[in-house]
């Protein structure tokens, strides 16, 4: 019926469109799509009405999706209407069938020569409008990607037009057309496995170079209308961002490319700030001509800048995690932020951005300082008059910008002064608390860094100022840590590590106090408790240590060793198992606060992830040296867990972490796992946390783990007498060079907003006024449950796939009356409450179980003492408002008569499989269990 209507001429041209439309719904079998494919196809060749054809083309183009084996001729039919005799009309709606086709992934099997050859025909056409060239440019993205990289190399002489193509638009660096050809050359080049076969195709030069060369072109093209002050800076900035962006992939796939790339990154700079801002070079670095007061019209310059410098910071992060950063590199970074330093027009947070870049201790680690203008020890002077002019020349938010980069950044000197100074100035309540906590966790870590502190007694700020060091890089040469080692176990270094301790809970108290509701400076509070931990377990690392130094010369198998100092003596080790299972659960949390954060940027997540990693090591190293050390001494103490049991935990955790971000210790750790007789089939599953890379700036937590691994290692081959010394200095040594990391603090510890949780709401059946959740001695409970998600923007970018509801109860979580209906402690304040890490490493098996096929169903109960505890486990499809429902049944048949709370956590799965937690935004509900009725 519909093809009659269609190609009967007594019917209207709308009613013709109408059935067009319709014959993409002719889905009712294989045969009536192919019949329906096969027939408009007819009716499109002879036909000559333009709205007709373009009707029929999509249509035919949604058929061919349903009709695989078809796609391949769609294509070449929609390549029909590429030709010259077509109007713009059909050519575009046949460009747009064809990216319809390729973005679906359907047309592995057509031939690229052809469509390539037909898209570049109608790019070529003198007439032919930039839209539509764009449109096109589209497609052969699209087929570029479609095309097995092993298969490129027969493409790349059609692809060779394409530098024509860029070249013509050079005038118009603006156009969405040039950016998406240079992305397609960079796709190209980064896809292809023939590199030869680039070589002598495009000549001489590699394909790669010519990229880089293109890209930098195409900016300085792109900053050239700025001269005329009558350009869209937000245009500009957003096509900078791309090229920048397509510059970054060349880059991750050729990092051999990474000082061709600072080359021309230095040559962009150099121009628009020469050349286009007129900067007078003549200015030396040493003499700071910062524009402290940022006028209005240098206002691109600052952005130009940041975007410049993110660019630098995952350049630098992509090369260090393939390797390739050398002297060479970082010498080139050295030069590049000299030249920005030496601008006179740049405001004091760029300047600060690329100051801590130059004078970060990666760079200078990697720099041979052949004179002073480089060394970090020269920063001293720089820094003194960079902290005044902040401090004296600008407002107070943007000395705040530049502490909390400071911070960031591990510069705590910097940060420390700047907050304390801001103290004196801010008039609000609630601000001066906050720049309260911001000065003693930054005043904490400076005094836990090994290198020289200011000299004490200094009270003025411009006193202060000039004392400021910035800390040397650490050298691991043995000699530099056995000097270091004796510092150590100094009394006085012992007192300012507490000090450090307590100035870490000062900050925390001051938080806790200006908090209105438990929910309020959750991520700060967490995040400053799990650190005021760490360093509470280094204070007993260093005093055990001492303890144990006095001890260590002594042979505790002879008759003579009074038994009071062997147990003594033994005690310490005992005292280093504990420390070692409170840091290995200290990794664990930073984990999971990691992964209750929703939203997170990726650079907080990586500072977080060096933090659970330099507790790892810590202890790995102390567990190491326990368990060695227990089996010479017999075994004599005994602890919560065996030493071998500790051992394989550490281990396998240091290992799951490491493994993300270094391959080189493989073999160490296989020697270790085979040492203590530790197969590596029997250790549990990852933790299920999304995995991440450790950012370049605090590469040297890597370097730590490489050393204590590959130690441990060598320290097996010791005899039973020298271990014992060695495996001590193992564990100091580890500490100092940890000590010397500049660990910053997260950046999302300065956004101070609501936190994306989860709420449960729980009744059943025998509720006596449909809220109170009761059950007669002796019965299962029965619950309906709703899992509602709060506080969830409607930009996020991670989409939830599944939740997870883990409900946890215990005869011990016994509610007194009178408490019963009053809201308890909201335990969304995990930091204080044990079971919420419990709890989620509980969620944590239940979901990598269900994903192993090994998920046990139902309830599960057991007894610890005179306790019974039963727990269940839910699913959850959360809809579009964030709620899910289920349902489950609690066996408390044997809970006495009373009231119980009932404990929980719940989780989610998001669309690329990562775990996340949500934190409980109310209480755990309270039921009751009543005596039974009698007849």
């Amino acid at each position: 019926m519909l093809f009659n209507i269609m190609s009967s001429s007594s019917v209207s041209l709308q009613v013709k469109l109408a059935a067009a439309r319709v014959l993409a719904k002719c889905k009712s079998s294989y045969s009536v799509s192919h019949k329906a494919y096969k027939t408009g196809m007819e009716l499109v060749l002879n036909s000559s009405d333009e709205d007709f054809m373009v009707a029929m083309l999509y249509s035919l183009s949604k058929l061919a999706c349903i009709l695989i084996p078809l796609t391949s001729y769609q294509v070449d039919f929609l390549l029909l209407f590429l030709n010259r005799e077509r109007t713009s009309h059909v050519k575009e709606t046949a460009l747009r069938c064809l990216h319809f086709l390729f973005r679906r992934g359907l047309c592995e099997n057509s031939d690229n020569s052809g469509i390539i050859h037909g898209l570049f025909s109608i790019m070529e056409e003198p007439e032919i409008s930039m839209p539509m060239q764009y449109k096109a440019l589209r497609v052969l993205h699209k087929v570029l990607l479609s095309i097995p990289p092993s298969s490129l190399h027969m493409e790349l002489r059609e692809f060779m037009r394409l530098q024509t193509i860029i070249e013509n638009t050079s005038q118009y660096p603006g156009l969405r057309k040039s950016c998406l050809a240079i992305c397609i050359l960079a796709d190209l080049c980064c896809r292809t496995k023939d590199r030869a076969a680039i070589e002598n195709v495009f000549g001489c030069s590699s394909l790669p170079s010519r990229v880089i060369s293109l890209i930098k072109d195409h900016i300085k093209l792109l900053l050239m209308p700025l001269l005329e002050d009558s350009q869209n800076d937000l245009r500009i900035c957003q096509e900078l961002q791309g090229l920048l962006k397509i510059l970054l992939t060349v880059v991750e796939s050729h990092p051999s490319l990474g000082c061709l790339v600072l080359d021309n990154i230095k040559e962009v700079i150099e121009y628009y700030l020469v050349t286009v801002a007129s900067t007078d070079r003549a200015v030396r670095s040493t003499h700071l001509a910062v524009n402290f007061k940022g006028k209005k019209q240098n206002s691109f310059i600052f952005k130009f800048l940041s975007k410049i410098y993110r660019f630098l910071v995952a350049c630098l992060d992509n090369l260090y995690v393939v390797g390739a950063i050398d002297t060479e590199v970082l010498s080139k970074v050295n030069i590049l932020a000299e030249i920005v330093c030496q601008c006179s027009l740049i405001d004091c947070y760029t300047y600060l951005l690329y100051h801590l870049l130059l004078h970060s201790q990666p760079i200078c680690d990697g720099l041979v300082h052949e004179n002073d203008e480089t060394h970090p020890a020269s920063c001293l002077i720089k820094c003194t008059t960079f902290v005044n002019k902040v401090l004296t020349g600008t407002n107070g938010w943007t000395a705040y910008k530049v502490g909390a980069h400071a911070a960031c950044q591990g510069e705590w000197s910097l940060a420390t002064i700047i907050f304390r100074t801001l103290i004196q100035k801010v008039k609000s309540v609630s601000c001066c608390s906050w720049l309260n906590a911001l000065f003693h966790y930054s005043n904490s870590e400076e005094k836990f860094q090994l290198p020289k502190q200011p000299k004490q007694g200094t009270t003025s700020i411009i006193e202060l100022v000039g004392t400021i060091e910035f800390p040397l890089s650490c050298d691991y040469k043995d000699d530099t840590c056995a000097r270091l080692a004796r510092n150590i176990y100094d009394c006085n270094y012992y007192d300012q590590l507490t000090q450090s301790h307590m100035e870490l809970c000062s900050s925390l108290k001051i938080l806790e106090a200006s908090a209105t509701s438990s929910q309020e400076f959750c991520f700060q509070r967490w995040f400053l408790s799990l650190r005021a931990r760490v360093l509470e377990n280094l204070v007993c690392v260093v005093k055990t240590l001492r303890e144990v130094l006095l001890n260590v010369d002594q042979n505790l198998n002879q008759v003579e060793t009074e038994s009071n100092d062997k147990l003594k003596f033994l005690k310490s080790y005992q005292d280093f198992n504990q420390i070692s299972l409170q840091l290995f659960r200290l990794a664990e949390e930073f984990n999971l606060l990691r992964a209750s954060f929703i939203g997170m940027d990726s650079e907080s997540s990586e500072v977080l992830a060096a933090h659970s990693l330099s507790s790892s090591v810590l202890a790995f190293v102390t567990a190491f040296g326990v368990a060695n050390i227990d089996q010479d001494s017999q075994r004599i103490f005994i602890g919560v867990k065996t030493s071998s049991n500790l051992q394989a935990l550490t281990i396998q955790n240091l290992q799951r972490l490491f493994w993300c971000v270094d391959n080189r210790t493989r073999a160490s750790f296989s020697l270790l796992l085979n040492y203590f007789d530790l197969n590596e089939n029997c250790l549990s599953p990852g933790s299920g946390y999304r995995t991440c890379s450790i950012r370049y700036k605090d590469r040297e937590v890597v370097n730590v783990c490489n050393y204590a691994v590959s130690s441990a290692v060598c320290l097996l081959q010791k005899t039973a007498s020298e271990f014992t010394k060695n495996a001590l200095s193992l564990v100091s040594s580890t500490l100092i060079k940890l000590m010397h990391i500049h660990l910053g603090i997260p950046k999302y510890f300065f956004k101070v907003r609501p936190f994306i949780g989860a709420e449960l709401f729980l009744h059943n059946e025998d509720s006596v006024n449909g809220v109170e959740i009761s059950v007669t001695h002796g019965s299962h409970i029965t619950l309906n449950i709703c899992l509602q998600l709060k506080n969830v923007p409607l930009n996020l970018l991670v989409k939830s796939t599944k939740c997870y509801c883990i409900l946890h109860c215990s005869t011990s979580f016994l509610v007194p009356c009178g408490q019963t209906l009053g809201h308890s402690q909201s335990i969304s304040e995990a930091w204080k409450d044990g079971e919420i890490f419990e709890l989620n490493q509980k969620l944590v098996c239940h979901v990598l179980d269900g994903v192993a096929g090994k998920r046990r169903v139902g309830m599960h109960s057991r007894a610890h003492g005179n306790s019974v505890a039963v727990e269940t486990f839910m699913d959850f499809r959360p809809n579009e408002k964030g709620q899910g429902f289920s349902h489950c049944s609690l066996d408390v048949s044997n809970f006495p008569v009373g009231s119980y709370r009932i404990k929980w956590h719940s989780c989610m799965v998001d669309s690329q499989d990562s775990y996340w937690s949500l934190l409980p935004l109310n209480p755990g509900p309270v039921f009751f269990v009543t005596k039974s009725r009698i007849g």
